[in-house]
Formats: C-alpha cells, structure tokens, sequence
C-alpha cells in the first residue's frame, strides 16, 4: 500500500519495446524518515535514485554512501543493498526508477559500481528532469512510452557516466566477469530452460564450485536464487498484461509446475500469482 509521501508507476513494455536501447519498468519518489527500515527490495533491475532533497544513506556489500542533493545511486538489486534516510536528516527526498537495457550489466562492472555507487551528473537540473520526465511517461501509459522513456534514461546516462568514463582504464584481467556477465545474459534470455549449475559452470568455464563463489562475489547471491528472483520478475511483467493465463506464463518463465511456480511467487513477491494478476501487480 502507498503511503502519501510515495508514488509509483509500474509499466509493462510494449510488444517492440525490445527495439529501444533502454526500457523503464517502474518509476516513481518517495520522503523517507529517519524512523523508517530500509528498503531492501529485489526488483532484479538496475535502479537510479536522484536525491531532491535532505541526505540519504546507500549501503552495497557493507560499505554505506551518504547521498547529497544532486546525486544519482545506481544500485544493481540483484545484488544485497539497502537504503534509507540518514539518521542525521529530517527527512531524505527522492526520485527512481527501475530499467533494464543492453550492457548495463557490463558497464555497471567496468565503471566499478559497486565499489562507488554515486554519481554527480554535470547538469543536476536536467538530471532531475530525467527522472521526471520517465515517471511521467510510466503515468501516461502512451504508446510512445518505451520510446520516449528509453531516449531520457540515455541522456541521463551520459550526464552520469561521462565523468568517470573520462580516463578509465579497464581492469587488467576482467575474463572471469566477463563470463559471469555473459551467463547472466544467457539466461535472461531463455529463462524458460530448464538450467542446471552444471550447465552455467560448463558456460563459465568453471568448477561448480568456482561458479559458486565468483557468482556470489559479483552479484550476491547463488545463480539458482538470481534465476528464481529473474525467473519471478518476468512473470510478474507477463501477469498484467492481457487475458495472461497462470499456467502459460509459469511455462514461458521456467516451471512446469504451476504448484511450483505459484509456491515461489509467494515467497518472492508475497502474493500468489492469481491475486497479482487480478491486482494489476502490486
């Protein structure tokens, strides 16, 4: 349930939305106080949070970043994260929004995200309008979503990374995340496969066991628990769109089994995927 001091948009892409280089799956702003428990959300996206106002606390992999006024996060939440306002700030005020797109996941590694997940843009106000402008495109529902939003999120990107990309340096051996990346974009795109850690270390050209670790060192988390939250994700995106049938859409996402699928829906998203469809998602 919303509170007042929150708002969200959720979007379902369109059916050529896959020709743009971005796409937005929910944006929305939020106040948060210093009395509230961090959130810790798994939408499995890459997420920017722009601060408006008062000072917010970004906390990736134990190390915790003070955000400023201007400053964009961008948090990969597949991976443990959490956010909230400052102990020290009244209140910590907000805009985000969730995307997926081509090489992000690449270029999350090779600017070192995780290890400095802030961003000062070089023009914060049209950083702001960004932000601004997608929630409104997620609002309006329009045809040209997909398309208007994916050519904001590239603009903002440019006024994010462009600083850091000036004189950096790929790392001198980056081959072990780059197989790690490339298994990640392989079953995205087939998550209907019925993948085995077997089939994802011979992909790696790794142990089981080596897979295990540089997998949890990168992302966070096991592949077979990536898989699942990734599987559950596109089902939620597949639910809301119409005449969506349970039992297809747990088929296309990887389970057989609608028993199965409705069991980890529930424990991901904390609604069986009848009441998520009949909701209109969350």
């Amino acid at each position: 349930m919303l509170t007042e001091s929150e708002e969200i948009h959720f979007h379902t892409p369109a059916k050529f939305a896959g020709a743009f280089p971005y796409l937005a799956l929910v944006a929305g702003s939020r106040t948060a106080r210093p009395d509230e428990a961090p959130i810790r959300k798994r939408f499995h996206q890459h997420v920017f949070v722009y601060t408006t106002g008062g000072r917010g606390l970004i906390e990736v992999h134990g190390q915790r970043f003070p955000t400023e006024t201007g400053s964009v996060a961008w948090l990969d939440t597949s991976q443990a994260y959490a956010h909230s306002c400052a102990a020290d700030s009244e209140s910590w005020r907000y805009l985000w929004m969730g995307i997926e797109g081509h090489g992000l996941d690449a270029l999350y590694q090779f600017l070192g995200v995780q290890q400095s997940p802030l961003f000062v843009p070089r023009d914060p106000r049209r950083a702001q309008a960004a932000f601004e402008s997608v929630s409104g495109f997620l609002a309006e529902r329009s045809p040209a979503t997909d398309a208007l939003s994916s050519a904001a999120i590239a603009g903002l990107m440019a006024d994010m990374i462009a600083p850091r990309l000036i004189g950096a340096e790929p790392a001198e051996d980056r081959s072990g995340e780059d197989r790690l990346i490339q298994v990640l974009s392989v079953m995205r795109g087939d998550l209907a496969r019925p993948w085995t850690i077997d089939d994802l270390a011979a992909l790696a050209r790794l142990s089981p066991s080596q897979l295990f670790r540089r997998f949890r060192d990168m992302v966070g988390t096991t592949p077979m628990d990536w898989l699942r939250h990734e599987r559950i994700n596109q089902a939620k995106r597949l639910l809301v769109g119409p005449d969506a049938k349970v039992s297809a859409v747990a088929a296309v996402c990887g389970y057989p089994d609608p028993y199965h699928f409705s069991r980890d829906f529930r424990r991901v998203t904390g609604y069986t995927p009848t009441k998520f469809r009949r909701d209109g998602g969350y």
